[in-house]
Parts: structure tokens; C-alpha cells; sequence
């Protein structure tokens, strides 16, 4: 599979972390690691009994698509208090409408830096990533070692727990950082079995689907969407406004249509795949072309939304806020934060569900993003900028917010408010709160409770949302949800970690560069017919031919060889 397709469109992973804390009960986390005092004024040299010094600290959130994390009242709701207090630190908080790597480029471009920045970092050739290695390697993000070492031991595992072994090795450790380490992981799992699964689907309004007479596990393969999507178009279907729907579209820069394309994809870890024996790079594939021929037909026919391919966030939201797409993918935690705050609040029977499992083009029910590696292969995370003057503060927020305390305080609020302890040691959301988030899907969000707080919180158990026998806290859809493609946990080295040692790779990474592919791929999409978008692929593999690719997929397969443990 394509890293385009891959990697490009998984944004927002972290979103579950707000829905799941009003879904259900938590569990403590390792506590394996002692909390620094919260009371200790390291700046001053104050003694324990010192309350902290106060300090705002700037967060820029380098993530579309985050900005419902954001409390109505980001320095007085009841968590921000309890971290002050604790910490000394306020947030001041920048977020984003543009794709991420512009962002980050005119970051690093500029100069003007906050004091930390959460972005992607999906390792490998992600742009994100050689973005944000280049800017360490230029002295422009803090290294951790000697901060997490003196004001931060509940991180002093973030490096190694619940990251696959080969994104820590080539990206966490990188060579040229010589031993430093620059980006905090966040969200990883402690274990396999803590493996989030964020349920990526194709979901469809569930008043549409009834009224069509469709059930959602009739729809099998993507080919079957072509006719369901004809369908809606002809049905007069309309959204809350009154205006015709747009049969199916996609959230902020087109996160997430590939979803759709499953059919078409080996669900691959990395851009190459093998044709008669050889590892070739996926732009080859005959999947590529039928992938490119099968959205040409959507968009050209108007079953797509041709706007979606680069809309902003708002506009995406906008769409989605009246039940105006009827088909859209993207993860079940983004489409139920989202629109049970919007369109569910007077719209319920416009609810979006899950259909499926559309199998892969190996006839297997998983997704790209049910398919994950041993520990988390690619994460969001977390930097401190060279330039923060308050980068002891961070480090005392930091470590404060990934203690059993601290978590347990960003992802459930206040004990003896929000939750309590039960008899087995299980924290479980008062009466109170459940009925307030019941009737204020904002609520949990403004008191400040897997909002923005749990941006910089790594190693999450699952049962931390684990439901503590209450089952009316159970989201029975996002069940569902889970269950269509469950999770399929892989181990092994990726090819693609050879990329480093080709000797002309940098010429190749030019002419692969994602966002070039993807805009190519995509014009194709908007070809005047089958074979001039099948001509704007051919051409682009020309290139790629005159450019030496061979050259380099030849490399690739030599490397392959001196290891039993590749993946592809």
C-alpha cells in the first residue's frame, strides 16, 4: 500500500481519548515509576514545602481536527485548577486549521516558537518526521535526556515501553541523535493487549441505510458501495437543512476516503509490495490502478464530495454538523465526539454506523489501521522548543500528567466529583457526572476531562476505559465498531528502515515524496476518462523508472535478505 494512502490520512488518533472518558470506568496505571514533588520549585532551588512557581506555558497543538479538545475555559475548569496547583502551570494553547506539515515548516522556518509542540511523528520517510529530525538536528528542539533524567522519572520509559522495536531504534534513537532523544511518544500501549483500537470504518446515516432497505453487513466490498452511493444520490435524501445530501465525502484533507478503497489495498506497513516474487514499490501495482479508476468513477459520477480531497477542518465539520454526507470514514471516537456534540443532539435517528467488514484484496477483514505492528510503530508525540525559557515547567506538567495521579485526574477529573474508588480498586464515574455528560455532551470536555490535558500522556492501559460492570456505559456501537475488523498485531523489521542505507535515496525520496504522490494520484481522480487517468499514472511511473527506482527496488530486495523478520 501506498504511504499516501497510509500514512497521510491518520490523523486524529488521539480523539478517542476524550469520548472514551465519559463512556466508562478506569483502571490505575503500571505506577511503576516515583512521582517528582509536585511541590518542589526546581527554578528557585525551593524546598518541598514551596508551592510552585507559576508559569503559562505555550502549547501549540500541530494537529487538524483537535480543537474540540479545547475547554470553554481553558485556565479556570476544574482540571486546569488541579494542575496548577500542582505544577504552577496554565496552558496557553495554539490550534491549527492548516495541514500539519505547513505548520511545521513555517515553525521551524520562522523561529517563533512556543514552549512545546504536539505533532505527528510517524517515523521513517513521514514527512512530519524528517521535518521534525531536521530541526533537532539544527539545535532547534530541547534534548530530554538530562530533563527527564532530573524532573521527569515518570518518563523515563517512554523510549522503549509500547513502541515497536524498529521505530524506536531508527526513529525515537535515530543515529544522528547520538544517544539523545527529542520527541516524547504519547498514547503508547503498555502491552499488546493495550493496543487501542480505534475502529476506522465506513460509516453510512443510519435513516438512509433503513430507508434503503440495506443492512450494513450487506456491504462486503468496495465495489458494493458504487451501487449503494447510486443509490442515495437518486433517494432525495436530505440533511438538516433541507439541502440535498452529497453521497459520500470526507473529513478535514480528505481523512479519511482511502477506508473506502480497502478492497483495493494489501493493508501493507510500508510502500512496497511484492509482484512475481520481488518487493516493488506499491505505485506499480495493478491495486493502484484500480484504486485511482474506482474514485475516478465516484467523482466523476458526483458520488463523491470533490471538495473533501482538501477542505479545512471547519468547513469538513460544517458538513458533517447537518448529516450533509451520508457516507464518510474516518475512526468511531472522531465521528461520536464530533457529531454527538452537533448533529446527534436534536438529529439521533441521523446516526452514522459502521458497515462491513469490506475485505481487504487478500479477501481478509482488516483495515490499514487494524493491522498494527508490536508496539506502536508511529505516534502522536510531544517536543520542547530550543528556545522555551520554562522548559523545567514543561517537564513538571509533564511528569505530573503521566503519573497515576495525573492521569487519572486528565482522563476522569476530580476524585469525589467525577468519579470514586470502588471496592476492587476500579475508579467509576459518579452519578452526577454520567448525568451531566448526559445532558451536555460538552460537559466533560469544559470541566476540563480528556480535553487538551492528555496531550503529552504516554504508556495507556485499555483498562483505563474499561467499564467496571456498568454496562450502561458501555457505547454498544463503538463495540460494533471494534469488532468489524478487531486487531491484528504484527511483529517484525520493516523494509522500509533500509531506505537510510541506499546511497541515492535522497533522489528517490524527491520523486516519492507523498505529497507529490498523492497529488498526482488525485488529479487522476479528475480525469476526463479511465484511460487519461490510467496515462497520468504511467507517466509519473516513468519517471520514477528514469529516476533509478529500479535501481533501488533491487537494493531493497538485497537488504531483505539479511534478515528473517522483514515485513513489508
Amino acid at each position: 500500500m501506498n504511504i499516501w494512502l497510509k500514512k497521510s490520512f491518520s490523523l486524529c488518533m488521539i480523539l478517542l481519548l476524550c469520548s472514551v472518558a465519559v463512556m466508562g470506568c478506569a483502571g490505575t496505571d503500571n505506577g511503576a515509576s516515583p512521582t517528582v514533588s509536585p511541590k518542589t520549585n526546581a527554578k528557585s532551588g525551593g524546598s518541598s514545602d514551596d508551592k510552585p512557581e507559576e508559569v503559562t506555558l505555550k502549547l501549540l497543538v500541530a494537529w487538524q481536527g483537535l480543537s474540540f479538545l479545547a475547554p470553554s475555559d481553558l485556565v479556570n475548569n476544574p482540571v486546569a485548577q488541579v494542575i496548577k496547583e500542582k505544577t504552577g502551570v496554565t496552558l496557553d494553547v495554539e490550534w491549527i486549521t492548516i495541514p500539519e506539515i505547513e505548520r511545521l515548516n513555517l515553525l521551524f522556518a520562522t523561529g517563533n516558537m512556543p514552549d512545546m509542540v504536539m505533532a505527528p511523528y510517524w517515523g521513517g520517510q513521514d514527512v512530519h518526521t524528517v521535518a521534525i529530525k531536521k530541526a533537532a538536528r539544527e539545535g532547534l528542539i530541547m534534548p530530554l535526556n538530562d530533563l527527564i533524567n532530573q524532573y521527569g522519572p515518570n518518563m523515563k520509559d517512554a523510549f522503549t515501553v509500547g513502541v515497536a522495536s524498529d521505530f524506536s531504534e531508527n526513529d525515537l534513537e535515530d543515529a544522528s541523535f547520538n544517544g539523545e532523544h527529542y520527541f516524547l511518544p504519547m498514547h503508547t500501549p503498555l502491552s499488546p493487549d493495550d493496543t487501542t483500537q480505534w475502529a476506522y470504518n465506513v460509516f453510512v446515516r443510519k435513516d438512509i441505510l433503513e430507508a434503503l432497505n440495506v443492512k450494513p453487513s450487506d456491504i462486503r466490498h468496495s465495489e458494493d458501495l458504487y451501487p449503494l452511493l447510486q443509490k442515495i444520490k437518486e433517494g432525495d435524501f436530505k440533511d438538516t437543512a433541507g439541502r440535498p445530501v452529497i453521497p459520500s465525502g470526507a473529513w478535514q484533507n480528505g481523512w479519511n476516503y482511502s477506508s473506502m478503497l480497502n478492497s483495493f489495498s494489501e493493508n501493507n506497513f510500508t510502500a512496497f509490495t511484492k509482484i512475481d516474487g520481488e518487493y516493488r514499490h506499491g505505485i506499480f501495482s495493478e491495486l493502484t490502478d484500480k484504486r485511482v479508476l474506482f474514485m475516478r468513477k465516484l467523482v466523476s459520477e458526483g458520488l463523491f464530495d470533490p471538495e473533501a480531497f482538501r477542505q479545512n477542518d471547519t468547513v469538513a465539520k460544517e458538513k458533517m454538523a447537518t448529516g450533509r454526507v451520508a457516507m464518510v470514514s474516518a475512526h468511531y471516537p472522531h465521528m461520536n465526539t464530533v457529531l454527538s456534540q452537533s448533529l446527534y443532539v436534536d438529529h439521533p435517528e441521523m446516526e452514522y454506523v459502521p458497515v462491513g467488514p469490506i475485505v481487504d484484496a487478500n479477501g481478509e477483514n482488516t483495515m490499514v489501521e487494524s493491522k498494527v505492528l508490536k508496539g506502536q510503530s508511529g505516534v502522536p508525540g510531544l517536543f520542547i522548543t530550543s528556545d522555551s525559557k520554562n522548559a523545567e515547567a514543561a517537564m513538571r506538567y509533564l511528569n505530573f500528567i503521566n503519573s497515576e495521579e495525573g492521569k487519572l485526574l486528565a482522563y476522569l477529573g476530580i476524585e469525589g466529583e467525577h468519579w470514586t474508588m470502588d471496592a476492587n480498586g476500579q475508579p467509576k464515574h459518579t452519578e452526577q457526572f454520567l448525568s451531566n455528560a448526559k445532558n451536555d455532551p460538552s460537559y466533560a470536555v469544559n470541566q476540563g476531562i480528556g480535553s487538551v490535558y492528555t496531550l503529552g500522556v504516554y504508556g495507556l492501559p485499555n483498562r483505563m476505559f474499561t467499564a467496571a460492570g456498568d454496562t450502561a456505559d458501555i457505547d454498544e456501537l463503538y463495540e460494533t465498531a471494534k469488532n468489524i475488523y478487531g486487531l491484528t498485531v504484527v511483529d517484525g523489521y520493516r523494509l522500509s528502515y533500509f531506505n537510510d542505507e541506499y546511497p541515492e535515496f535522497d533522489k528517490i525520496q524527491m520523486l516519492l515524496d507523498s505529497n507529490t504522490q498523492r497529488d498526482i494520484i488525485e488529479s487522476a481522480f479528475f480525469a476526463g476518462s479511465d484511460d487519461k487517468a490510467l496515462q497520468i499514472l504511467n507517466d509519473y511511473r516513468e519517471q520514477l523508472v528514469k529516476g533509478g527506482i529500479q535501481e533501488y527496488e533491487a537494493f531493497m530486495n538485497e537488504k531483505a535478505k539479511t534478515r528473517d523478520d522483514i515485513i513489508h
